[in-house]
């Protein structure tokens, strides 16, 4: 008798057991975001080949021997304590500069110190934003749309839409079929490439170049990946400077590389310090520069890590919500960018 009722027990438990399991077994017919990022992050590595296909993108002297450097004001020590990082989700933006604070050459708070410079050499003008800011979290990526979507707009507008003190056009993803991609912490893409290089940005907000290669590349993702964690990352290159080398940069690489272009690149000066270039090309007064003239002027600036960016028409740096950049074409729109943010506490000018 005593058997009898255990085995009922045990029979009604696995019932109810099943209906449960049945219950979570039967798709909704709809992904929450969450859900669908979880599955991104979880997804293997696609190791498998990759003709890294793309649309067509318009692509983007000796450098003399003296050397280009901020002023004075940028070695400052940024005041750090008590101030909060911002949070690192793509639907965070910086906090509203002080507008009291802009000049026509910089920009600063307790939290971040700008200054910018218009330099003409190789027959080119230069427009560089040299930053310096006090949390990692202030180095920011903002999208025109949803990620993988293909809505864009010009770089002007999306900087303003965030708060950016500073702004530059990205690699526009959206655009290519390759890549290790991420943003804000969100893995839009797991792919390694023979043609294309990768920056890696961490949660320190420094930079790591990896070559291409698909074995280095997933050999270096993953080591980088047990060590810290991949803020942002993007597929364009080349890479111009690793740990203070400048690269040779291969004939056969895209984006015309030994042509004269317009170009934009972003570099790693020292921990929170960076440099946003870009060079003006097809008018009358700036021809444009190579790749490898943009990667020795990088090094002339003082990056120890530099990467380049998309070039061409779609080359923009942005400060205080101005285009910077000289065309003579309308500005093109764009699917992301890379910004610098304020995370100071609006109030008086200080």
């Amino acid at each position: 008798m005593k058997a009898s009722k255990i085995w009922m027990v045990l029979l009604t438990v696995a019932v109810m057991l099943l209906a449960l399991s049945c219950a979570f077994a039967v798709p909704s017919g709809a992904i929450l975001p969450e859900a669908a990022q979880r599955y991104q992050n979880d997804a293997p590595m696609d190791w498998g080949d990759d003709s890294d296909a793309s649309d067509t993108f318009d692509i983007g002297a000796s450098v003399p021997s003296y050397r280009i450097i901020a002023s004075a004001a940028m070695s400052d020590i940024l005041p750090v304590n008590d101030i909060s990082n911002l949070d690192t989700a793509m639907d965070t933006i910086g906090h509203a500069p002080v507008e009291a604070n802009y000049t026509d050459t910089g920009y600063r708070d307790d939290t971040i110190l700008v200054e910018v410079q218009e330099v003409k050499q190789d027959d080119s003008i230069y427009h560089v934003a040299y930053v310096k800011i006090a949390t990692p979290s202030q180095l920011r990526t903002a999208l025109a749309g949803d990620p993988g979507s293909d809505r864009t707009v010009p770089t002007s507008t999306l900087a303003k839409s965030v708060n950016a003190v500073v702004a530059v056009n990205g690699d526009f993803y959206t655009k290519s079929t390759g890549g290790y991609i991420v943003r804000q912490g969100e893995t839009q893409r797991k792919k390694v490439s023979d043609n294309y290089d990768l920056l890696l940005i961490d949660e320190n907000a420094d930079f790591h170049l990896v070559l291409a290669g698909k074995d280095n590349q997933k050999k270096a993702i993953t080591v980088l990946m047990g060590e810290h964690q991949i803020v942002n990352a993007f597929f364009f290159g080349p890479a111009l400077i690793i740990d203070g080398t400048v690269q040779t940069i291969p004939d056969t690489y895209g984006w015309n590389p030994k042509g004269q272009e317009p170009r934009a690149a972003i570099g790693q000066i020292a921990p929170l310090t960076y440099a946003v270039v870009t060079v003006d090309g097809r008018i009358s007064d700036s021809s444009g520069v190579t790749l490898s003239t943009l990667a020795n002027f990088m090094s002339q600036i003082g990056c120890q890590q530099a990467y380049n960016l998309d070039g061409g028409n779609s080359s923009a740096l942005i400060f205080h919500n101005k285009l910077l950049s000289i065309k003579d074409v309308e500005e093109r729109s764009i699917n992301d960018i890379i910004y610098f943010a304020s995370a100071t506490e609006q109030g008086a000018a200080q």
